[in-house]
């Protein structure tokens, strides 16, 4: 019989459906409030049983103090709750995922001030367009954005008065654009590449790739609007169902296609100007909240030395959390650069990226200064590096 007949699911769904880290998920499990089914080396939680242990706990869930096992009464003034927007179906941001899974962003709130509870909420979104109405409508208060939503953010700084978005620190990089490629369906004979212009194509909406595919499709001679917008697994999906003829791609999903051999890159090596992700919070949040923004930032910085040190493991806690073959893991993450510094390159290439709508890249280095010199780490300046990418990762 399967797990699914009788109602069950696996731990890290149990995770996602809570909203939590891996941590504080084990807590709640070794209180014994939490029920679960172990066979094997397996956890898995009856769905029924975890909706109704919910319902029982709704108030404890929201006092954070339940979380870490704490009887010590906590006023609400110390009471707060952080809810951070990443995207786990990009690489190129795993970092926050990795973060979630070990919890160290719980673990550098409580050494900022041991006395407050702080309750983290993670957002699981398909794109950068949903992060950043969350950061407008203050649900969100920090983020992992592509370089073309962290562009947006910008513009709509200039719509919108009251929102001001900050760039804190970068995430995963790559040169000359890898990590976003557009792929084809298997099987299609391409003589020239205007061709693409002719077929049905899509891409996500307001985003990294899609910015790609619509320059790509203006160079040809097309019209830059003509793709679908689709979310991710929706293009994967059009794809191996033959709807689709192509898609412009990021990480993971190139190579998942390669993997099952259901499409062809076109451009392995890369689609035009550097491929940045960041981190982005609203400056009136951090300028308030500078403890957690810093926090956050140490975590942040210990993740990118986690995967530098130890790619390996890395792999596998991504392929354990994604479901996703851990050889493509690790052959990801090790062409990504993960280094949150800000070099005066980084900083062009949003600015290219800003072009049409004429924005400055508004960024802030003291809070990422801040969080290398609580870790012992050798300072830098908090203005951008100057120069090509230093050989070795920084941070």
């Amino acid at each position: 019989m399967t797990s699914q007949r009788f109602n069950l699911i696996s731990l890290h769904d149990a995770i996602d459906l809570l909203g939590v880290s891996r941590s504080t998920f084990d807590r709640w499990r070794k209180l014994k409030q939490l029920p679960f089914v172990k066979i094997g080396k397996e956890i898995l939680i009856d769905k029924n049983e975890l909706e109704q242990w919910v319902r029982h706990h709704s108030f404890s869930l929201q006092n954070p103090s339940f979380a870490s096992g704490a009887t010590t009464t906590i006023t609400p003034q110390e009471q707060s709750t952080i809810t951070v927007g990443y995207q786990s179906g990009t690489a190129h941001m795993w970092t926050a995922l990795i973060m979630k899974e070990l919890g160290w962003l719980e673990e550098e709130l409580n050494i900022a001030n041991p006395s407050r509870s702080v309750h983290v909420k993670w957002l699981d979104a398909a794109n950068g367009t949903l992060l950043l109405q969350g950061l407008i409508g203050g649900s969100i208060q920090i983020a992992s954005l592509g370089d073309y939503p962290i562009v947006l953010s910008q513009s709509l700084r200039q719509t919108l008065p009251a929102f001001r978005p900050v760039l804190l620190a970068f995430d995963g990089k790559t040169s000359g654009g890898q990590g976003i490629s557009l792929v084809m369906r298997k099987g299609l004979e391409i003589n020239e590449i205007s061709e693409i212009c002719q077929w049905p194509l899509s891409s996500a909406a307001q985003s990294s790739a899609g910015y790609r595919l619509s320059k790509l499709l203006q160079s040809l001679g097309g019209h830059e609007h003509h793709f679908e917008h689709k979310e991710m697994d929706e293009c994967m999906a059009g794809i191996v169902k033959r709807k689709l003829a192509g898609s412009v791609m990021w990480e993971p999903y190139i190579s998942l296609t390669q993997y099952h051999g259901v499409g062809q890159v076109l451009f392995p090596e890369g689609m035009g100007e550097n491929y940045l992700t960041g981190i982005v919070a609203d400056e009136n949040w951090a300028r308030h909240h500078k403890g957690d923004a810093v926090a956050y930032l140490k975590a942040h910085v210990r993740v990118h030395m986690f995967i530098r040190n130890n790619p390996l493991a890395a792999a596998e806690l991504i392929s354990r959390a994604k479901g996703i073959p851990p050889e493509i893991t690790a052959s990801i993450i090790a062409k990504v650069r993960w280094d949150a510094i800000f070099y005066s390159k980084d900083m062009n290439t949003l600015q290219q990226l800003s072009h049409p709508l004429f924005q400055e890249i508004c960024f802030e280095g003291e809070y990422l200064q801040h969080a290398i010199n609580a870790l012992k780490l050798p300072l830098v300046s908090c203005d951008p590096l100057e120069g090509e990418w230093a050989v070795e990762q920084l941070y």
